[in-house]
C-alpha cells in the first residue's frame, strides 16, 4: 500500500473534509509533581479537581489505543464511495518537565498498526513509531508538537492529529463549555463531572471559519476517566458522526469510535530517548513527478490528452484524470498554454471543463497562472470560463505579481452594461482569497493588499462595489483588531447593503474586540437584513454580557425579520448556561414564533442542553 495522505489518516480522527481535500482520499502517492486539590463539588461529594491534571518528572505510562473509522462520500453522479481506515497501538508516555510554558510529555506509538479497508504498509507502520515530544498546558491542551527532523510532514499529521483526538480542557465547576481545536477544525466542546473520577464531553457545534466552507455537524459522546495517581488521563472514549454537505461539494459522513486507556504496569520502564532535536520536516522528493519532469514536451503533451480524453469519457474514477493533468502542469510548463487551447477548441463536457480549470488550481505553477488570465484577458472567452479561471486563480498557493494585477484590472473594470458584469465582484474576492494564502504565508505584500482593499471599500461609489470589497476582506480571514475597527466604521454607511457586508465581515474574521460597537448598532438598526447580520456577528461571542442578552430576550418576540429572531435564537441557545431566563425565552418561541426554522432552532437547542445536562433522561 501506498504512503497515506494526512488528510486520509485524518478523517479517522475527526477531520471534517473540505472540497479541495476530497480529491485527496482516492490519490495515494509513492512510497516538581502537580496534583489536584482534594476538596468537595456538588457531584455525589466528588473531590473536586481544579483546572489542571495530575503531573509528575519522570512518571512512565503506557496507552492501549484503538480506533476505528468509517469514511463515506457522495461522489456526484456515482454512488456513494467508502474507506475503513483502523488504527491499533500501544501509546508509552513519560512526563519530562513541568515549567512556566507548561508540561513537556515524551510520547512513542509501539506495536502501531494503521490499515485502509484492510490493507496495510509495514513502512508507514514503522515511521508511525518514532519518539515525539507534546507540550501540554496544565489541563491537558496541547500546546506545541516537536518531531524528529527525518519524520516526513504527512507522518507528522497522523501523529499529532491522533494525540488530539484525546484532547482534555479541564475547569472548575461542575460544567463547562470552552472551545477545542483539532484537524476537523474548532469547535465548541461542554464538559460536565459525571462522577468523583469522571467526566462527560460533547462536542456542540464547529465554529465558522475565515473560508467560505462548510461547517461540518457533529454529533459525540466521549467519557474520560481522570485519576489523581496517574499522569495525564486514564481512559476516554469516543463516539462521533462527523458530517459536511453544502451546495458545490460532495457530501461527506465520517464515523469514528476511539479508546484511549492505561494498561496496568506498575512502573513500565521505557528506554525511549527523547533528546532529539526537533527541525522542521525535510522537503520530499516525489519519484513520479521527477519521471514525469524527464518525459520530453511530445511526450508530456500526449499524455495529457489521453487524460482528458479519459476525463472527458469517465463515469467513475475522474480524481485520478485530474491529478494526472495536475502532476503534468507541474512537471511541463509549456503544457499550461496547451490546455487553455484544447479548453478553447475540443468539445468537452461541462464537468470535464470544470474539472481541468480545478487542476489548473491544484497546479498553481506561475506558468498555470499565465495560461488562467489569458482567459480573463481575452472578451472572446464565455463568462462561465472567467468566472472558473478566476476562481482557480483564487485557490492557488503561491499567486504571482502578474496574477494580482491581472485580478485588480478586472475587479476595476466596469462590465455593468455585458455578459460579463459579475466578473468584477468575483475577482475581487478572489483577490481576499489570495491576501488569506498570503496573509498565512506572511507575505511582505499582504499588508499592500489589505490597504488597497480598504481603499477601494472607501472610494467606491456604488453600495454593492463597496460590499464585495468588504466581502474581499472578509476572505483575507485577518483577525488584526485595527482591521476589524477599519470595518465597524461601515456599519454606518448609508446603505444597507453595505452595513449588512460590514457586519458579515465581523462574522467571518470575528467579531472579539468590536462586540460593544456592533452591539449598539444592532440595537438601533432599521434594515432587517442589516440587522440580522449584525446579530449573525455576535453569536460567536464568547462571553456576552448580561447587557447583550437581556437586549435579545426583550427584543426576540417582536422582532419582525425571521433572520434576525433566528440568530438572537443562537445568541441565546448558545449561552443557556447562564441561567433560566434564556430558556425561558427559547420555550416561549416554541408556542409563540410563526417561523418553523425559528421554532426548530429554538428546539434544538433545548433538547442537545438538556441532554447534555441530564444525559439519563
Amino acid at each position: 500500500m501506498a504512503a497515506l495522505y494526512p488528510r486520509q489518516v485524518g478523517l479517522a480522527i475527526g477531520l471534517a473534509v473540505l472540497l479541495g481535500a476530497l480529491f485527496l482520499l482516492w490519490r495515494s502517492v509513492e512510497s516538581p509533581e502537580h496534583r489536584p486539590d482534594t476538596g468537595t463539588d456538588s457531584v455525589n461529594n466528588a473531590p473536586a479537581l481544579d483546572t489542571s491534571l495530575a503531573w509528575r518528572e519522570g512518571r512512565a505510562q503506557r496507552y492501549r489505543v484503538l480506533v476505528d473509522s468509517d469514511f463515506t462520500m457522495a461522489m456526484p453522479g456515482n454512488a456513494s464511495q467508502s474507506m475503513g481506515l483502523q488504527i491499533a497501538g500501544i501509546l508509552e508516555q513519560e512526563t519530562l518537565a513541568i515549567n512556566s510554558a507548561g508540561v513537556m510529555v515524551g510520547m512513542r506509538f509501539n506495536e502501531f498498526a494503521l490499515s485502509v479497508d484492510g490493507a496495510s504498509d509495514p513502512g508507514v507502520n514503522s515511521l508511525l513509531q518514532v519518539p515525539f515530544r507534546v507540550l501540554f498546558n496544565p489541563g491537558g491542551r496541547p500546546l506545541k508538537f516537536e518531531f524528529p527532523a527525518a519524520l516526513a510532514a504527512e507522518h507528522r499529521d497522523i501523529l499529532e492529529n491522533l494525540v488530539s483526538m484525546f484532547q482534555v480542557v479541564l475547569n472548575d465547576g461542575d460544567s463547562w463549555e470552552v472551545n477545542e481545536e483539532n484537524a476537523s477544525g474548532r469547535y465548541k466542546a461542554h464538559y460536565s463531572r459525571t462522577s468523583n473520577a469522571e467526566l462527560s464531553k460533547q462536542k456542540l457545534f464547529y465554529i465558522p471559519g475565515p473560508q467560505n466552507v462548510a461547517v461540518p455537524q457533529v454529533e459525540s459522546t466521549e467519557t474520560i476517566v481522570l485519576d489523581p495517581n496517574n499522569d495525564w488521563i486514564t481512559a476516554m472514549e469516543i463516539t462521533e458522526l462527523i458530517v459536511t454537505e453544502d451546495v458545490g461539494t460532495a457530501p461527506t459522513q465520517v464515523a469514528n469510535i476511539a479508546r484511549l486507556e492505561l494498561l496496568n504496569d506498575p512502573s513500565p520502564q521505557l528506554t525511549t530517548d527523547w533528546e532529539f532535536a526537533a527541525t522542521p520536516a525535510p522537503e520530499k522528493e516525489d519519484p513520479l513527478a521527477e519521471a514525469l519532469r524527464n518525459l520530453s514536451d511530445a511526450e508530456a503533451l500526449e499524455q495529457m490528452v489521453t487524460a482528458i480524453v479519459q476525463l472527458n469519457e469517465a463515469d467513475t474514477g475522474r480524481e485520478k484524470s485530474i491529478y494526472r493533468v495536475r502532476d503534468l502542469l507541474l512537471a511541463n510548463d509549456q503544457l499550461p498554454a496547451e490546455l487553455v487551447e484544447a479548453l478553447r477548441t475540443e468539445d468537452l463536457t461541462v464537468e470535464t471543463r470544470a474539472n481541468l480549470y480545478l487542476a489548473f488550481e491544484l497546479a498553481g505553477t506561475p506558468s498555470s497562472q499565465t495560461a488562467l488570465t489569458t482567459i480573463l484577458s481575452d472578451a472572446g472567452w464565455p463568462p462561465e470560463d472567467a468566472m472558473r479561471a478566476i476562481v482557480a486563480l483564487a485557490g492557488v498557493s503561491e499567486p504571482t505579481p502578474e496574477t494580482l494585477n491581472s485580478l485588480w484590472g478586472l475587479a476595476r473594470s466596469n462590465l455593468a452594461e455585458t455578459s460579463r458584469r459579475d466578473l468584477p465582484g468575483t475577482a475581487a474576492l478572489a483577490i481576499g482569497s489570495l491576501g488569506n494564502q498570503m496573509r498565512q504565508a506572511e507575505t511582505v505584500d499582504y499588508s499592500a493588499l489589505r490597504s488597497d482593499l480598504l481603499a477601494s471599500a472607501s472610494s467606491a461609489m456604488e453600495p454593492n462595489q463597496r460590499a464585495v470589497y468588504l466581502y474581499a476582506l472578509a476572505n483575507t480571514g485577518d483577525p488584526d483588531p485595527v482591521l476589524k475597527q477599519d470595518v465597524v466604521a461601515y456599519l454606518d454607511d448609508p446603505s444597507s447593503e453595505v452595513r449588512s457586508a460590514a457586519a458579515k465581515t465581523l462574522a467571518r474574521i470575528g467579531s472579539t474586540e468590536v462586540e460593544t460597537e456592533v452591539l449598539q448598532q444592532a440595537q438601533q438598526e432599521p434594515s432587517g437584513p442589516a440587522k440580522a447580520s449584525m446579530v449573525e456577528a455576535l453569536t460567536n461571542w464568547e462571553e456576552p454580557p448580561e447587557e447583550a442578552l437581556a437586549w435579545t430576550r426583550e427584543s426576540i418576540a417582536s422582532e419582525p425579520d425571521e433572520r434576525t429572531r433566528y440568530n438572537m435564537v443562537v445568541l441565546l441557545g448558545n449561552n443557556l448556561a447562564r441561567g433560566p431566563r434564556n430558556r425561558q425565552v427559547l420555550e416561549s418561541l416554541l408556542e409563540t414564533d410563526p417561523s418553523k426554522h425559528v421554532r426548530q432552532k429554538a428546539a434544538d437547542f433545548l433538547y442537545r442542553y438538556d441532554k447534555l445536562t441530564n444525559p439519563g433522561h
